[in-house]
């Protein structure tokens, strides 16, 4: 054997390694240039602590990041100002919802119900227009009903939007989760576990992971799905949004708010993947079905996307970006414009 032989091999293996290097930098290039970079977390990520008829509810009064957007938390443990007495001839809007209401990913002035009530105090001026952000991350109906019942009498309000996505079809056990958090303080919601020592470490280690668009590309298509529930499942879900609904109808009657079932799409289905469409019409024919005001969000976004060619979303993150965020608060003003609103509200 020559002597050159181990000389050689470790000239192969490292043309071998540079090769590979340079197609990761490459592809992570091409990545970046086609979805986009992705986003990084900042410190202090949002805290939670259990709350007995939700399961949990964000800390009230301190503040988080979403991504690089600062969020503010109120006295009541929602999203926004501090929620005061109302004004006279105030009307007030309640957005109920999960993450796509809360605003993941967007500053506290991008949300649905930012763009909502800057909509309103611009389209109708002469009144004075609220919207209260009530939109928690990974919410499902059952607690979106829950907090109404809860902070409704303080918060007061005229309108009631229930913001519905399809995944509530799935939810939690409330008193079950409610129990394990009780005794625990509060935690980082994205960890379910205080934030020091080796859970902080492991928390920063994924962010170093998370930087990368290649790798979050990856992730995102190989972690794809086709259909997303089991029919049955999903029949019982749609079983549980019936009660849900005839709840918020009642509820409305009982405090004099004007109930709205606002569907938000699924932005797959803007891409014309339509797996979930079936969940959204059905859960709108429930809502018709016992009289409530429907509102459906997809018109409001398909401008968007025709314009663009691109769908409205934060890279890597799948909630809606400010943009479209702004066309859904365009879309529900004129809707809650057109509603015939509580006596005490004219």
């Amino acid at each position: 054997m020559s002597a050159d032989v181990p000389g050689r091999w470790k000239r192969r293996l490292l043309a071998l390694g540079l090769a590979l290097l340079g197609a990761l930098v490459a592809g992570e290039i091409a990545v970046r240039i086609c979805v986009g970079a992705p986003m990084a977390e900042r410190l202090p990520i949002l805290m939670m602590r259990a709350n007995p008829v939700r399961g949990w509810e964000m800390v009230p009064g301190l503040e988080h990041y979403t991504y690089q957007h600062r969020v503010r938390v109120n006295a009541l443990g929602l999203r926004g100002a501090e929620v005061g007495e109302k004004r006279p001839g105030e009307v007030r809007v309640l957005a109920l919802g999960d993450s796509l209401i809360y605003g993941q990913g967007v500053g506290d002035d991008e949300t649905v119900p930012a763009a909502l009530e800057a909509e309103l105090v611009r389209r109708a001026p002469e009144r004075p227009w609220s919207v209260v952000n009530s939109g928690h991350r990974s919410y499902d109906t059952a607690q979106e009903l829950a907090l109404l019942e809860e902070l409704g009498p303080r918060i007061q309000p005229d309108v009631v939007l229930l913001c519905w996505y399809w995944n509530d079809v799935n939810e939690r056990n409330i008193a079950r989760t409610y129990e394990n958090l009780k005794t625990r303080g509060e935690l980082a919601f994205d960890t379910g576990d205080r934030l020091e020592g080796a859970q902080r470490l492991r928390w920063q280690a994924k962010q170093l992971v998370r930087r990368s668009a290649l790798f979050m590309w990856a992730h995102d298509v190989l972690g794809s799905k086709g259909e997303p529930f089991e029919p049955a499942y999903f029949e019982k879900g749609l079983e549980r949004l019936e009660h849900y609904l005839d709840r918020l109808r009642a509820l409305g009657a009982e405090r004099g708010f004007v109930p709205v079932f606002v569907v938000v799409p699924d932005a797959n289905v803007l891409a014309g993947r339509r797996e979930t469409q079936p969940f959204a019409e059905r859960a709108a024919a429930l809502a018709r079905e016992r009289g409530l005001e429907v509102v459906e969000l997809q018109p409001a976004l398909e401008p968007l996307v025709a314009g663009s060619g691109r769908l409205p979303i934060l890279p890597y993150d799948g909630h809606y970006d400010a943009e479209a965020n702004r066309a859904m608060g365009r879309w529900l003003a004129e809707r809650v414009l057109a509603l015939d609103l509580p006596a005490r509200a004219q």
